[in-house]
């Protein structure tokens, strides 16, 4: 699939076919939400329901979303075309490149829902989602703040829809957001708290199996660091897919799965395996003295980025057991890159003085070499080191959960 970002149309849809506000004589300066609220006007739509059914499903997005909210008469028959046509799945599919998709789908969805089954609700969720994440330009504003003190540092953020994990050494801390409907704001609860494993490493589980007893779904699996752990993906006869090798050790620094891609991928200090339905022939692992401090792993978009001791960054492609070394990533003001977070065609990066960066990707070479052209916002937060950070994407909440030694924010994203 073309990785191209967020074309107007796909190359086998016919110009002349597609529809613009301006042929049905709508000017897209129109108020929206007036316009709604007045009454009918019985000459606005002058041809049969079920042709116009027709025409809007040649209508490019822009133009379809204005459309739908100009009166109750052109909402109900965009709906009826979109339903029977399943318009925002061909939509999706021809504007949107499929990695990007199952992020969205990640973020937004139970991971147990499979690609079949979704709906075409689930795709016009997902279409707005992927325009509000092409904005030119974010705007960041606290949710809310919370101090760790007496712990070792944060070890893995989780996101799950609008819940956070906080997981350290010895404890985890669940929080949760809610929108109070009152004044639109957001409130930070802390709704729960348990004792952690000793080396144990906690992951998102891509395919939960529910408890029998409480009815609630395991959403958290505990990987162990210094042995072989059982992957709920692919059951082998074993039942587990990290097994020691013989000249390859370390122990376990990050775990990645996926439920819409069917891959996993188990990263120690010195390799990393990865697991799918694919060709058996393919390799699947990779030697690497430089995978003890990972930034991110993605199996989605099929990368892992580490750092080394010297502060260059490792950018390895899971699925081509090879590996780029950038020595110069950032610019010297930022000290060099201490977490990182890719979501869609967005990088999140976090630096050792603070820095909160994010870049719009366009291709695999605005990875390698970032550019000042693509930065979207760059924000100096009082917080010192990043250490790591999520992105919660779920509903009406998008913010970036950030992490320091001592402290996690909560900021939403504008």
């Amino acid at each position: 699939m073309n990785d191209s970002i967020c074309p107007a149309w796909s190359d086998d849809v016919d110009p002349a076919h597609t529809i613009s506000l301006s042929s049905l004589n709508i000017t897209s300066g129109v108020d929206i939400p007036k316009q709604v609220n007045q009454v009918e006007n019985v000459h606005e739509v002058c041809l049969p329901p079920e042709l116009m059914e027709k025409i809007v499903c040649y209508f490019d997005c822009d133009t379809l979303f204005k459309f739908k909210q100009l009166s109750k008469t052109c909402h109900d028959i965009t709906n009826n075309a979109l339903r029977f046509n399943k318009q925002w799945k061909k939509i999706c599919h021809l504007e949107i490149p499929k990695k990007y998709l199952i992020d969205l789908f990640t973020k937004q969805l139970d991971n147990k829902i499979p690609f079949d089954l979704l709906s075409d609700n689930h795709y016009e969720t997902a279409y707005k989602n992927w325009l509000y994440w092409q904005n030119p330009v974010f705007k960041l504003s606290l949710i809310g703040q919370h101090d760790f003190l007496g712990h070792d540092g944060t070890v893995k953020i989780i996101c799950h829809k609008n819940n956070v994990m906080i997981v350290f050494s010895n404890f985890m801390y669940l929080f949760s957001i809610t929108k109070n409907q009152n004044t639109g704001n957001y409130d930070l609860i802390n709704i729960d708290m348990e004792a952690c494993k000793i080396n144990t490493l906690v992951v998102l589980n891509p395919r939960p199996e529910t408890n029998q007893e409480t009815g609630e779904d395991n959403i958290f699996i505990d990987c162990h660091e210094n042995h072989s752990n059982v992957c709920p993906l692919h059951n082998t006869k074993k039942g587990e897919h990290d097994g020691k090798k013989k000249k390859y050790t370390g122990n376990l620094v990050d775990v990645d799965m996926n439920f819409y891609t069917n891959t996993c991928c188990w990263v120690r200090e010195t390799w990393y395996e990865w697991h799918s339905n694919i060709d058996s022939k393919i390799t699947k692992g990779h030697f690497c003295p430089h995978l003890s401090c990972i930034l991110f792993t993605s199996v989605v978009h099929g990368l892992i980025i580490s750092r080394n001791q010297i502060n260059s960054i490792l950018i390895h492609g899971i699925h081509k057991d090879s590996c780029i070394m950038v020595r110069s990533w950032l610019k010297k003001k930022h000290a060099g890159a201490s977490a990182v977070y890719l979501y869609t065609n967005i990088l999140f990066i976090g630096t050792i003085n603070g820095f909160l960066l994010a870049y719009r990707l366009h291709c695999m070479d605005d990875l390698i070499s970032l550019k000042d052209k693509n930065i979207l916002f760059e924000k100096q937060l009082e917080i010192g080191l990043i250490t790591m950070f999520d992105i919660m994407d779920f509903e009406d909440v998008k913010a970036i959960v950030v992490a320091s030694e001592n402290t996690v924010l909560w900021i939403k994203i504008n």
